[in-house]
């Protein structure tokens, strides 16, 4: 199998919404890194954050062969971001990966999911 994604992605419009509305939990307003590693290889996956207060956090994570992983970006180990701050993170890994960026803002009762593909950087 031909392998499929790139090795360095960036998210460039991080920004999770400062609240949200109701008490369910699946609706907590949110961002993720919602990635697939096609290819027979695990890979090895760097978030590099950066934002307008400088705040930088480096995680590493392994990311099974032939799965998919959603990674809430509010919920890594060393990277304390603050809800309603502007971000930015660049995704590196070690095998081709593909990631879409997801944010579901549910500041209000009519909730709003917004997702794209991330830059592909190589």
């Amino acid at each position: 199998m031909t392998a499929v994604g790139r090795r360095s992605w960036v998210i460039a419009d991080g920004w999770i919404p400062p609240r949200s509305t109701g008490d369910d939990l699946a609706l907590v307003s949110h961002e993720a890194a919602c990635m697939l590693n096609a290819n027979e290889t695990p890979a090895h996956v760097i978030f590099t954050y950066s934002s307008p207060s400088a705040i930088r956090g480096i995680t590493l994570y392994h990311h099974s062969a032939r799965r998919i992983l959603h990674q809430n970006l509010e919920k890594l180990p060393g990277a304390a971001i603050a809800k309603g701050t502007d971000y930015c993170v660049l995704i590196e890994s070690d095998q081709p990966i593909v990631v879409q960026h997801t944010r579901l803002d549910s500041r209000q009762a009519a909730n709003a999911l917004m997702t794209t593909i991330a830059f592909p950087c190589d």
